[in-house]
C-alpha cells in the first residue's frame, strides 16, 4: 500500500482545524460565534492553499 503524504497531512490538518473550531464554538459568546463563522471559510481556504504549496514542493 502506498501512502500519499500530502493527503495524510491535509487530513490531519483538517481534523485539527475542525476540532479547534468546535472547541472554540462551544466556549464562545454570541458575538464571538458570529466572528468565528465569518472567519472559518477564510481560514480553511488558507490552510488548503498552504498544503497545495507543500504538495508542489514535493
Amino acid at each position: 500500500m502506498k501512502i500519499n503524504l500530502s493527503s495524510l497531512a491535509k487530513g490531519i490538518t483538517l481534523g485539527m482545524a475542525v476540532g479547534a473550531a468546535a472547541y472554540a464554538l462551544s466556549n464562545a459568546t454570541k458575538k464571538d460565534k458570529r466572528m468565528l463563522k465569518s472567519n472559518t471559510g477564510k481560514a480553511l481556504k488558507a490552510i488548503g492553499d498552504v498544503f497545495e504549496d507543500f504538495g508542489t514542493m514535493f
